[in-house]
């Protein structure tokens, strides 16, 4: 919604940053990279000033890209003259905001500039993505802090030693279903002597339809000689987690169960956390092959997913599950507009994204992945999460960046949003 300059500023930036959508851009490239080089930085952080954006929104080969993302978007061309004369008139605007100590005289002539240029993409993507991406504002991605609570989340859960000879998987699971209750969930443990447990949560939607199936699990690995501190408290250091397990798959674990905390509304939920997926899941392959046939699910979500840890450019595993076990065919149309909404949302955060057709690498999971192998033909899968790629699963100094936290709550209300909307039929 326009409501002063500094609105159109983040406006016409959000508006390049759909610069991905455009059918001749490479994805693996970031939008901000068609910038100038001097302009790159600025543009990636959301800190563009007024009139080099409208310079950026004048430019032949930007305009005619942008054009083409209005094409797949199903909106008109914006005519380079009407453009031109709405940014003659924000210029006027702009010195007037200046001469008058920041005041918005000039509203309107601003006004005039939103309304052909932002406006309509705005309104385009939240049809088709919901609000959570329409809603984005440009910056780096990469500065996002942790939230508190999503760091008191993962200390709790790196303090169960839950290794193969350990103890503590028992009081995790009671710890997580609690965790879970709190949050509206019904909780059943489905218990064996001598298994860990599978915790099996489901919640009733609030306010939008669909259901999603989340997988994770509270085992590790046992801690390796060679870790710099004590590999069973939580410590930070330069902008990344350190603990055993906290990338496999505590940290993931945490992340969402903070994400949910704060997200008002979802759309049916069930969550499947497994004790021993280090292990070999015997119990486990038991329950989820009971379990898993029952589920009706739109979208199927894996425990986590990963960023290239240079540049922090998203990977997309996304698939539809073929007729054998862990055989994958090509997304379908509903999985790759949702690919487009997490490019979307990424580019707001300056990423690029990389799509896969497979799931996520479990080549070092005893006997395979229980969820993977239980899953029906047709299911779509995605896994999308929290990781990079200098988390150094199952090694010493085991870690993850602190940034994708914020950015994973984020994904997850875009995913539940578009869920609604493939469900409603919007």
């Amino acid at each position: 919604m326009y409501s002063s300059s500094a609105d159109l500023r983040a406006g016409l930036s959000r508006a390049l940053s759909l610069l991905v959508l455009d059918p001749e851009h490479d994805e693996q490239t970031p939008w901000w990279m068609r910038l100038p080089v001097e302009l790159r930085a600025h543009g990636r952080a959301g800190q563009l000033g007024l009139e080099q954006l409208i310079e950026l929104h004048l430019q032949p080969e930007l305009g005619a890209s942008l054009d083409r993302v209005r094409a797949r978007l199903d909106l008109t061309p914006v005519s380079a003259q009407a453009l031109r004369a709405a940014a003659r008139r924000a210029r006027i605007s702009g010195r007037a905001h200046a001469d008058h100590q920041g005041r918005d005289v000039y509203g309107e002539s601003n006004k005039a500039l939103w309304d052909l240029a932002v406006a309509p993409l705005g309104e385009a993507v939240e049809r088709r993505w919901g609000p959570t991406c329409a809603d984005a504002r440009c910056h780096d991605a990469r500065d996002l802090p942790a939230p508190d609570p999503a760091r008191a989340q993962a200390e709790a859960l790196v303090r169960f030693q839950t290794g193969p000879s350990e103890d503590g998987h028992r009081d995790c699971a009671e710890h997580c279903a609690a965790q879970l209750r709190e949050q509206g969930f019904a909780v059943e443990l489905h218990r064996r002597a001598e298994s860990p447990p599978v915790l099996v949560a489901a919640r009733e939607p609030r306010g939008l339809a669909g259901r999603v199936v989340l997988y994770g699990h509270y085992d590790t690995i046992p801690a390796n000689p060679g870790w710099s501190s004590d590999p069973d408290v939580l410590i930070e250091r330069e902008r990344r987690w350190f603990a055993r397990g906290i990338a496999d798959n505590k940290g993931p674990l945490a992340a969402r169960l903070w994400a949910l905390s704060t997200l008002e509304r979802s759309p049916a939920l069930t969550w499947i956390i497994q004790g021993e997926e280090e292990t070999g899941s015997q119990w486990s392959r038991e329950v989820l092959a009971r379990l898993i046939p029952e589920l009706e699910a739109d979208l199927w979500l894996e425990e986590t997913g990963y960023h290239d840890h240079v540049d922090g450019t998203l990977r997309l595993l996304a698939r539809t599950i073929g007729p054998s076990p862990d055989s994958s065919l090509p997304p379908d149309p509903f999985s790759m507009q949702l690919l487009d909404g997490l490019r979307v949302l990424a580019a707001s955060g300056g990423l690029a994204t990389r799509a896969e057709r497979r799931g996520l690498n479990k080549s070092v999971v005893d006997g395979g992945c229980p969820f993977n192998h239980a899953l029906p033909p047709g299911a779509r899968y995605l896994a999308i999460g929290v990781n990079d790629s200098h988390a150094q699963i199952h090694a010493h100094d085991e870690s993850i960046p602190t940034w994708t936290l914020a950015l994973h709550r984020d994904e997850l209300a875009l995913i539940f949003e578009a869920i609604d909307r493939l469900v409603s039929g919007d």
